[in-house]
């Protein structure tokens, strides 16, 4: 490579051999020169280098290489010897790849990748260094976002419907719930519940009282509802799940149990049963009792029918107690009565009775007549301890009263020999003067009737 070369005054441009004259500089004889020229062959290098793509330009001898290849260059010497044909064969290997297919849900973000976090769908790019001493990676991301969903249910039940289910959930009050389901894409779903619980109308049941044949109940009665929600609409039953009507709830004649249903202004109903009793015993009509024939002022046993548990005698005139099945009758008049008899099943029969009076003769000699003391002590000295009337030949005495000075009745008795202790509502009474009044019947056929007044001692 040092062609053309000038030796000795003579361009050389190849190898050769030259004979040259050189002239003597000392007067003595020329001198014939043989110039033998050789080459010296130079020195040869060669490289083999592999590269990574993201290592260009690749730096070989101060000179940059952007592509594979061969390249020659020639090394200076710094020998003095001969200078190198250097050869690089230059090979780029090209980076790895790899492609990530992502998708997650919008509330995952953000979203990781080699330590990079991503906030929004879109390719996004990166080189990955190699950990092996291999070539880097271009790793490329393409992130998709499936989307959360959110659903609002608005729901209005009745109280007697709860408790309330809801994505198998269940809810026994009204108010805001929120659950997170999935959707279908996979990603969260959250579903909020808006829960509005209306009140069941109050229903309030007044059970009707029992009738008796051929009467009958009304159920529409506003009395059996008394109490309950105003504005509620009411329709009747035979059966608790309201499937069959009653028919004429107006006048119900048959025992049993029977249903009211009761809608609200809200549209909430409630059904409660209501109990009607009927009682259908066959009816026992009243009737006429023989004519009983009785003394004036003299006692005689009535008698009623024996088919109830409570009997009431009407007027109560000339009877002792008018209150039992078989009174005693002594009165000086004809007097007819009505007898009210209840039976055990509440039912009433009315039977009526005559009782004519004849006078009866009057026992021969007898004198009658009472006496009331004007004063009396009740001490308890065992003397004059009670007001009562002193009788002579009194066969029955029809009352004794006794009132005070404002009128009130402080002691009555229709038995002969009993008194007033002076004993008032369980307290001894004031010393005052009290007024009696007495009716009785003598021995001799005669009615007596007294008042007068005694004072009470103490």
């Amino acid at each position: 490579n040092k062609f053309p070369a000038t030796i000795l005054g003579h361009v050389f441009n190849a190898p050769g051999t030259l004979i040259d004259t050189v002239a003597s500089t000392t007067g003595s004889c020329d001198t014939a020169r043989t110039i033998n020229v050789t080459t010296i062959p130079l020195l040869t290098s060669s490289f083999n280098v592999a590269v990574c793509a993201n290592q260009l330009p690749y730096i070989w001898y101060g000179n940059p290489y952007n592509a594979a290849g061969r390249y020659i260059d020639t090394l200076l010497s710094t020998t003095g010897g001969c200078d190198t044909i250097a050869t690089l064969n230059l090979v780029i290997n090209p980076l790895l790849t790899s492609r990530t297919n992502a998708s997650v849900c919008s509330n995952q973000l953000p979203y990781n990748w080699y330590g990079n976090q991503y906030n929004a769908a879109g390719t996004y790019i990166d080189t990955v260094l190699s950990i092996t001493g291999g070539c880097d990676t271009i790793a490329t991301l393409t992130l998709t976002l499936r989307a959360t969903t959110t659903s609002l249910t608005r729901d209005t039940i009745c109280a007697n419907f709860l408790p309330y289910s809801w994505n198998g959930n269940s809810y026994n009050s009204a108010g805001t719930y929120s659950v997170t389901l999935q959707n279908s894409v996979g990603c969260d779903s959250i579903a909020t519940l808006q829960l509005f619980v209306k009140p069941v109308p109050v229903l309030i049941i007044n059970q009707p009282a029992a009738v008796c044949a051929p009467g009958t109940v009304d159920l529409t009665n506003p009395v059996i509802i008394a109490g309950s929600d105003p504005g509620i609409s009411l329709s009747f039953w035979r059966d608790s799940a309201a499937t069959i009507p009653l028919q004429n709830p107006q006048a119900v004649s048959v025992s049993g149990t029977y249903y009211i249903k009761a809608n609200g202004v809200n549209n909430c109903f409630t059904t409660k049963p209501v109990a009607v009793t009927v009682i259908i015993f066959a009816k026992i009509d009243g009737t006429r009792y023989q004519t009983v024939i009785a003394q004036i002022n003299t006692n005689t046993q009535l008698n009623a029918r024996p088919i109830g548990v409570s009997y009431v005698w009407s007027p109560p005139a000339g009877l002792n107690i008018n209150t039992v099945r078989s009174p005693i009758f002594n009165y000086n008049r004809q007097t007819e009565y009505t007898i009210t008899i209840t039976r055990e099943n509440s039912c009433i029969t009315i039977d009526t009775v005559l009782v004519k009076i004849t006078a009866a003769a009057p026992l021969p000699n007898i004198v009658s007549d009472l006496f009331v003391p004007k004063a009396w002590t009740p001490n308890n000295d065992g003397h004059n301890d009670k007001l009562f009337p002193l009788t002579v030949n009194i066969k029955e005495l029809k009352y004794f009263r006794v009132f005070n000075r404002w009128g009130q009745l402080v002691f009555e008795t229709n038995v002969i020999g009993k008194g007033w202790d002076g004993i008032f509502k369980g307290a001894p009474a004031i010393m005052d003067v009290y007024t009696w009044t007495a009716e009785a019947i003598g021995l001799d056929g005669k009615y007596y009737k007294k008042a007068g007044n005694a004072v009470l001692i103490r």
